[in-house]
């Protein structure tokens, strides 16, 4: 069954908003599909699931917490360059290079510039992760900073690229693994800890304590 013909059944159950998750099943005729994917192809799990209106947190909980159920991109795979889409100044990329685990089977590090206009590159860290998120204005991008411990092991903290202040915003909070999905006016929406006991993070960039800004001018 194609992805079209899941959603197709999906969007065809009325009332989901109200209905359980087995009720949801049932009633779009996925219940034996779904059964089936969750022991073979966890991919085809969750989009089941997604169309079936199921939660990020529902999801994982509900075919397992692993690498390969994950949604694309995640922190274990993403692309080496995330624009903005904007074409005129304003323009942004932010391209990443040397990308390596940092340890067997963990999520990815590496270098990370940001293109703008298409002239001017600006080292945002040596250790960034991913995947990054732009505002739907192309102004603002969120960017997970890997970091060490004093007692050498690693964390994540927000790094907010703002082009039109020309500023990088790093953030206080630690995180474990980020898994940023988007924006959602001042909030920073995604999850921490996508394969191990997973939280959602809504992240206020306006009033998290800051632990440093820096000009990228």
């Amino acid at each position: 069954m194609t992805k079209e013909e899941i959603y197709e059944k999906a969007n065809s159950v009325i009332g989901i908003g109200g209905m359980t998750g087995n009720e949801r099943l049932s009633a779009s005729g996925l219940m034996t599909l779904f059964d089936k994917a969750k022991k073979h192809d966890k991919y085809l799990a969750r989009t089941i699931l997604q169309a079936l209106r199921f939660d990020e947190v529902s999801i994982s909980r509900i075919i397992g917490y692993s690498i390969d159920a994950l949604k694309y991109p995640n922190a274990w795979d993403f692309p080496n360059k995330n624009s903005n889409g904007i074409e005129n100044q304003n323009s942004g990329t932010l391209e990443y290079s040397n990308l390596n685990e940092i340890g067997m089977g963990a999520p990815l590090s590496g270098m990370c510039k940001l293109k703008i206009n298409e002239s001017k590159a600006v080292l945002v860290s040596e250790n960034c992760g991913g995947p990054a998120i732009w505002t739907r204005n192309g102004q603002k991008i969120a960017i997970p900073i890997w970091e060490k411990s004093f007692f050498g092991g690693k964390f994540q903290r927000i790094g907010l690229l703002d082009l039109e202040k020309q500023t990088l915003t790093k953030y206080k909070k630690k995180f474990r693994v980020l898994d940023l999905r988007s924006f959602n006016g001042n909030l920073i929406v995604g999850f921490d800890s996508p394969i191990h006991k997973m939280k959602k993070v809504e992240f206020d960039y306006e009033n998290e304590p800051i632990e440093i800004v820096i000009g990228i001018k």
